[in-house]
């Protein structure tokens, strides 16, 4: 498991860091996917299907009723237009989220039946939220700041989970949340932390030979390291909780030792909104 674990890891980085050269190659180029435009499209036609699929899955197996169709496209309009709004404005997401409540009590009235439109709605919003909604600030932070910057974001929440990881395993004692994650330590926490500080800090310190708007001082990205670390956590608790309720051990099975998209992604996630405000 560790094997396939460090080479699907290696492969990821390997293909992260060659997509944000290629993405960053293209600012200042007038050509239609400048401004993140490459990144959007990779999510709109790969990573938000597969999250808003596994979503589904697990809110279905938890008890939900989500429409994956209405799913998909939410979650894709609702990130693309977050990505595009620029400036924060936030009518036209309201908006799809809006519509994304209607048909998805519509969905659940298909069967001519209002037996369980709530339900339907109601998960079928929570999907959408968590799966477009939450990688919109992703793309709403790339639209402001080149590609380097995502990447040094992205790097410093993984860094947060390496830090964790190794030093809870190397010498973790007190539990954190047992009944939650078993595995998850207070001193893997504090390592967690620590470590994404100290990358955060360096990957400040080199941004002074990025783009005049792309600049941060030490702190700033230490502070982010710090902050993003313990919302990580919170991030994968929340991953581990729709899981458990789930009742299934990984969100799915598409990256080998890692497992789906969810069990990758669930850190970065919810440290989206946090990366947005303090780095745009």
């Amino acid at each position: 498991m560790l094997k396939y674990r460090i080479l699907t890891g290696s492969l990821l980085i390997a293909g992260l860091l060659g997509f944000v050269w290629l993405d960053a190659s293209l600012d200042g180029t007038g050509h239609r996917l400048d401004s993140g435009g490459l990144l959007a499209l990779l999510c709109a036609v790969l990573i938000i299907p597969l999250l808003a699929r596994e979503t589904c899955h697990l809110v279905r197996s938890a008890g939900g009723a989500p429409s994956l169709v209405v799913t998909i496209v939410g979650s894709i309009l609702l990130a693309l237009s977050m990505w595009r709004s620029g400036d924060g404005a936030m009518a036209v997401p309201a908006t799809i989220m809006a519509a994304v409540l209607m048909l998805g009590f519509a969905a659940g009235m298909r069967n001519r039946d209002p037996k369980g439109s709530i339900l339907a709605a109601s998960s079928t919003l929570l999907a959408t939220g968590y799966s477009g909604g939450l990688l919109g600030f992703w793309l709403l932070l790339r639209s402001e700041h080149g590609a380097w910057v995502v990447l040094g974001a992205i790097l410093t929440v993984k860094m947060a989970d390496i830090g964790a990881f190794t030093v809870g395993c190397s010498i973790g004692r007190r539990r954190l949340i047992p009944w939650l994650s078993p595995k998850k330590s207070w001193e893997g926490l504090l390592g967690g932390i620590l470590a994404a500080m100290v990358l955060g800090g360096v990957l400040a310190h080199f941004s002074s030979h990025l783009a005049e708007g792309d600049r941060y001082d030490i702190v700033t990205g230490a502070v982010f390291g710090g902050a993003a670390a313990i919302l990580g956590l919170f991030g994968d608790l929340i991953g581990s909780a729709m899981k458990r309720d789930a009742g299934v051990k990984d969100s799915g099975a598409i990256l080998p030792g890692l497992g789906g998209v969810i069990d990758t992604l669930d850190s970065l996630l919810v440290v989206g909104p946090l990366a947005w405000w303090m780095l745009a």
